[in-house]
């Protein structure tokens, strides 16, 4: 897993003496709104999406987390209350460490402390990006621009990390309106779609005309 990548191997037996496995079939809730965490998640198989519902009762697709991917850090410094649900999209494992033994092992491990720093920057970025792009009003250039970033600006197959439905909720439009918006990258010659989630950039200029500058 990234953030403990650049430890010795000393140093993950002592992770490992630590954190806890728990399982969760497809669908079910891993935490919900309110419920008091003093736990770092860490996804090791499978999938979880993040989500929180709006006041129309539809549900906004905050994150997708996918192996590797680690949710719940706010506890290290605080009680956390979640105010988001966190549900397994697939049969998924998580690795759980609690606040007092992640605190033990920062204070003995400076390089893990670097890694979350790291990997929270990450995610900072990332969330700053997606707020940038659900502020465009026309979803044709919202969607294009989520290509663009996934595809790194290069001709080539990407494979999209979450369902088509996911993908309409985190980029705030319905499911109905992703399906007409490809078809029109289709249509334009700038992506080629294959199967469910595999989705080929064939004009990247094309692509770039659309996407927000």
């Amino acid at each position: 897993m990234p953030i403990f990548q650049q430890l010795a191997h000393p140093q993950l037996t002592s992770v490992a003496s630590v954190t806890r496995p728990i399982h969760a079939k497809k669908g079910q809730t891993v935490f919900r709104p309110d419920e008091v965490s003093q736990t770092l998640y860490i996804v090791n198989t499978g999938q979880v999406r993040l989500y929180h519902l709006a006041d129309d009762g539809k549900e906004r697709v905050l994150r997708v987390l996918n192996p590797g991917d680690f949710i719940g850090e706010i506890a290290l410094f605080t009680d956390e209350i979640h105010n988001n649900y966190a549900e397994a999209t697939q049969v998924t494992e998580l690795c759980t460490i609690s606040r007092d033994a992640l605190t033990d092992l920062i204070q003995r491990m400076p390089p893990l402390a670097l890694s979350l720093l790291g990997a929270l920057a990450v995610r900072l970025k990332s969330a700053e990006h997606q707020a940038t792009l659900l502020a465009i009003p026309d979803a044709l250039p919202r969607l294009a621009g989520y290509l663009m970033d996934l595809s790194q600006g290069q001709a080539t197959t990407v494979t999209l990390p979450m369902s088509k439905q996911d993908l309409a909720a985190y980029l705030g439009m319905t499911p109905e309106s992703l399906s007409r918006k490809l078809k029109q990258l289709v249509t334009a010659g700038a992506i080629v779609t294959s199967g469910r989630r595999e989705i080929r950039v064939i004009d990247v200029d094309q692509l770039q005309q659309v996407a927000p500058q």
